[in-house]
């Protein structure tokens, strides 16, 4: 096992430093800006947009849901809660698919990385702080606490499911499906969940889970990607694996076979798009190559 390649705890330990000023910024300049959420919004000091359910006696009228009582012809009213009561969870992608990386880092690594900073920065703010990492042979889950403990523990077994991984490969969106099967189950309203990890693989089936998730949650998600997925050099006979996880053999010195792998991509990352932003999702791409910490302030998700 060639260690250099894989992530390190104290690795992941040591973004905690970093990031001992930031902060995670409110989602709703960020999801008004880039998606038109009318339901991120604040009402009061400290208070956040939770869920829409039907009117209850005792619920104060001012917060009627207009919009939802004239559709559905039933008084429904917007729940909010207090901004420390949200917990923070992070759904980490550590399937054979990442594991590559042309340069600085393996996609993999990144993904910790990205996963690592977010966790800090939320336990600082005194978030409970919890998540969710698959690699294709086994997934782990532990509950949002409000301990470093707990954060150590996640990230220790996320650790773990990458070193499983020896080669790079196809990954299946199952493997996402059964994720966010079992963060709904424990989900609580006005959770803030991060979804960190390849995210081309969103299928009809997969955006349905997520219209759902969307429904009791501030969903942001995180494509990370290898520039050399974009544009492949030319190195001659190549395999690699395709956008929709196809092993393909390409002769990368014909420049027709770079342009239409190239669009390839670009194809694929727009329907991606396009299916986020139907469900008023934020869907940011970081590079491997990024350093990460730079990279989630420049994406306003940190500061």
């Amino acid at each position: 096992m060639n260690e250099t390649i894989y992530s390190h705890l104290d690795e992941l330990i040591a973004w905690r430093f970093h990031v001992k000023q930031k902060k995670l910024l409110s989602q709703q300049k960020l999801l008004a800006s880039s998606q038109g959420d009318h339901h991120a919004v604040r009402k009061g000091r400290g208070m956040t947009f939770s869920e829409v359910r039907q009117y209850q006696p005792g619920d104060d009228i001012r917060h009627i849901d207009w919009r939802v009582t004239a559709r559905t012809q039933k008084v429904h009213t917007k729940l909010f809660v207090e901004e420390h009561e949200r917990p923070t969870l992070i759904l980490a992608e550590q399937t054979p698919a990442l594991f590559f990386g042309s340069q600085v880092r393996l996609k993999t690594a990144q993904v910790l990385n990205l996963a690592a900073i977010i966790g800090w920065v939320a336990l600082q703010q005194q978030e409970r702080v919890g998540g969710i990492c698959f690699n294709g042979r086994q997934q782990i889950s532990l509950p949002p606490k409000k301990t470093q403990q707990n954060l150590l523990n996640f990230l220790q077994q996320t650790v773990d499911l990458q070193q499983q991984l020896e080669k790079p490969g196809i990954t299946q969106s199952q493997y996402w499906q059964q994720a966010l099967q079992q963060l709904q189950r424990n989900l609580k309203p006005g959770s803030k969940v991060f979804l960190i990890g390849d995210m081309l693989q969103f299928d009809a089936t997969l955006l349905a889970n997520l219209k759902q998730l969307k429904s009791h949650a501030e969903v942001v998600a995180l494509h990370v990607f290898d520039p050399l997925e974009q544009h492949i050099p030319e190195l001659g006979w190549l395999n690699i694996q395709g956008l929709q996880n196809q092993l393909m053999r390409l002769d990368s010195f014909r420049s027709k076979t770079r342009q239409n792998y190239a669009d390839l991509y670009q194809q694929q990352w727009q329907e991606t798009q396009q299916g986020f932003h139907r469900l008023r999702i934020p869907l940011l791409a970081i590079s491997n190559q990024e350093q990460p910490v730079k990279a989630l302030i420049q994406k306003h998700l940190i500061g």
